[in-house]
């Protein structure tokens, strides 16, 4: 008997193992979430525009009418700025699943 085992000992003809090709890098594919998650608009709100479904602690709310009133802005645009911040620091799965229902309420408008 041969010393060689396994199907190496039945083969006569052995093949030469074909040359590793790596694929070639496609072009990336850069997603981005989009920026104006929560755009307003340009023309001034309405209070009929704005739900009133937010409830905060005093401290809060003095908080950041103070920094509406230092930056010359509305309450609802310091609080839209506030919000944007912090979902721009959220993982792209937390981004996607707020993108998709803000997209659910404007739709069903």
């Amino acid at each position: 008997m041969t010393d060689n085992i396994g199907l190496s000992s039945f083969r006569k003809k052995k093949t030469e193992r074909p040359e590793n090709i790596t694929p070639e890098l496609s072009e990336d594919i850069n997603r981005t979430m989009p920026e104006d998650l929560l755009k307003l608009p340009q023309s001034r709100l309405t209070s009929k525009d704005l739900p009133k479904s937010i409830r905060l602690p005093l401290n809060t709310h003095t908080a950041i009418s103070t920094i509406a009133t230092l930056q010359s802005k509305k309450i609802y645009e310091v609080i839209n700025d506030i919000v944007e911040e912090y979902i721009s620091n959220l993982p792209a799965s937390e981004k996607k699943i707020i993108r998709s229902s803000i997209e659910t309420v404007n739709n069903n408008r």
